[in-house]
């Protein structure tokens, strides 16, 4: 189901997104902000399999669909896929694209993605180690951006960067499809109840088990260590405020949402 996939998603995070082809020399730890880097990827450097099958699941899937469909991709379109993974969304695009850079923080995730591309008959696709509030691509160098599930890995300072750095790579009139959580954490808003409830429902039904990670996320969250979702009136606003137009922000029947905007020219 849906909502079972995606609530699942709350337990485990997913990849966010650092600056070096994977296919060129490895980042040295030259800095403390690569340091910071290297350490957040180790996480996701044990969980490749894990990630891998949940993209596959009919939730992840829909979603996939859903954001490659707002993106209107065509022959001729440079796409930008933050955060991606095991390829969820890269795969999809490559098809309809001229060309697709597939930008992740784990150098476990991106070599399992090369090893998925060298079996497959796509040759438009280049997977770079890098992070989403320090794009290593030129300015206005890219016709769409898409990103699924990775946003809400920084804080909201960092997702209005990592969205200036969007702005900064989009050529005037490109598109950009963010899918990631969108919700408060908080009871103020009856859907931010309605997710809550449901996601304490759910891992108290796993016993001493559930019970254990419900306690780990509040004290990650309490530490400032866990994910920070923002609602959807955060992205309408955050948008506008970078400059772009058109946005639309929709919040779906789980905890997700996806926000669609233009560049201005």
């Amino acid at each position: 189901m849906l909502k079972g996939d995606l609530i699942a998603f709350l337990t485990i995070t997913v990849p966010e997104c650092v600056a070096s082809s994977v296919t060129g020399s490895s980042p040295g730890p030259t800095s403390r902000r690569s340091r910071l880097a290297a350490r957040r990827s180790k996480n996701w450097d044990d969980r490749v399999a894990e990630l891998e099958q949940l993209a596959s699941t009919p939730g992840f899937s829909s979603l996939r669909e859903q954001i490659i469909a707002l993106g209107r991709l065509n022959r001729n379109d440079r796409v930008l896929d933050i955060g991606a993974g095991t390829g969820l969304l890269a795969l999809a695009a490559a098809p309809r694209a001229r060309h697709v850079c597939a930008l992740d923080v784990s150098p476990a995730m991106c070599r399992h993605l090369e090893d998925k591309l060298a079996r497959l008959p796509i040759a438009n696709v280049d997977v770079v180690l890098g992070m989403a509030n320090e794009l290593p691509l030129d300015d206005e160098s890219v016709d769409v951006v898409l990103s699924n599930y990775c946003f809400h890995h920084l804080s909201d300072a960092g997702k209005r960067q990592a969205l200036d750095e969007v702005r900064r790579v989009l050529r005037p009139g490109g598109r950009v499809v963010i899918g990631d959580m969108m919700f408060h954490v908080g009871l103020s808003g009856a859907r931010d109840r309605a997710l809550i409830a449901r996601f304490v429902g759910r891992m108290l039904r796993r016993g001493p088990a559930g019970a254990l990670r419900l306690l780990k996320n509040a004290i990650r969250h309490v530490a400032g260590r866990g994910e920070h979702p923002a609602g959807a009136d955060w992205w309408r606003r955050a948008l506008e405020d970078v400059g772009f137009a058109e946005i639309t922000v929709r919040a779906l029947d789980h905890e997700g949402g996806i926000a669609v905007a233009r560049r201005n020219r």
